[in-house]
């Protein structure tokens, strides 16, 4: 709790500074513009100048605010994320979205200034913003933002990604009943795109409209995974000791229950296929438990195969 407490002091410190040191900057700016009107450039451009000194105030202090409140933002939200990410991302969406409403606010302030109706600023503003919601751009801010507000996902989550989009050529054998789709675990949300890092190793920035769109398989929610290996075994081997014999050598804590069923095959008649099904814990590695189910089939084939 002291930690968290001087951690707070030391960014509102920090913060104080930079809005005072920012501050500074733009009187500075102000007064060297001032300087150059009345002492640098010649006398007949200087009533010209002074006309639109108002102007200059705006975008200074427009500058100065937008940096003021995207540099506040950006730690205030870089603190939250070390406690909690996804309102740290949240956050972040908020700020910006502030930040570009006040920006269009200075702007038609500083045009009413000059006899341009604000009624015909926001009609550009509203113009402009409409021609960028057909473009994939505004399009992800939009997706991003709801992908939050509702908690679709968030980071650390470990999912299967099912997009139309994005095409995956199957593996040889492929797991029965999963979806052909990317699975990683999220590691963060912008304000244009999803990361996530494949099981793979890969790295994947995926566009939020996208992830918006895609079938979002949880992999870390569900209590129980369902996990089905097979093996070919001679028809010497009956199947009823097979299952008998792999039950007593999977005792494992992670799974739950194990059947075999008996399947056809038409690489020999000397052979049928033993599938195995396993009911194992939710948080469990599904390929590890795969793995350790084939090695104890295999062992065992060999066993019963040499009697």
């Amino acid at each position: 709790m002291g930690s968290n407490v001087v951690s707070v002091g030391r960014l509102v410190i920090r913060l104080l500074l930079e809005w005072i040191l920012l501050a500074i900057i733009g009187v500075l700016i102000y007064v060297l513009y001032i300087n150059i009107v009345f002492y640098i450039i010649p006398v007949s451009w200087k009533s010209v100048l002074l006309a639109y000194d108002s102007v200059v105030r705006s975008i200074i202090i427009v500058t100065i605010g937008v940096v003021l409140v995207w540099d506040t933002g950006r730690r205030i939200s870089d603190y939250i994320s070390k406690y909690d990410s996804v309102k740290g991302t949240v956050l972040k969406f908020v700020l910006d979205t502030v930040l570009i409403v006040a920006i269009l606010i200075a702007l038609a302030v500083t045009f009413e200034r000059f006899g341009l109706s604000v009624a015909a600023f926001s009609g550009t503003a509203v113009g402009i913003i409409v021609g960028l919601a057909a473009q994939q751009t505004l399009s992800n801010v939009i997706a991003g933002i709801v992908i939050i507000m509702t908690g679709r996902y968030k980071p650390g989550d470990r999912v299967t990604i099912v997009n139309w989009r994005y095409g995956i050529i199957r593996a040889m054998y492929p797991h029965e009943g999963l979806p052909n789709g990317f699975t990683g675990i999220i590691r963060n949300i912008t304000l244009m795109f999803t990361e996530m890092v494949s099981d793979g190793g890969w790295e994947y920035t995926i566009p939020n409209y996208v992830m918006l769109d895609a079938l979002i398989i949880h992999r870390n929610l569900a209590p129980f995974k369902r996990i089905r290996a097979r093996i070919d075994l001679p028809s010497s081997v009956d199947p009823w000791v097979f299952e008998e014999r792999i039950k007593e050598a999977l005792r494992d804590d992670r799974i739950k229950s194990i059947r075999v069923k008996v399947g056809e095959t038409w690489q020999s008649i000397n052979l049928y296929q033993a599938i195995i099904e396993i009911l194992a814990d939710g948080k469990a590695d599904g390929e590890e438990i795969k793995d350790l189910v084939l090695r104890e089939a295999v062992k065992i084939r060999n066993e019963l195969g040499k009697q």
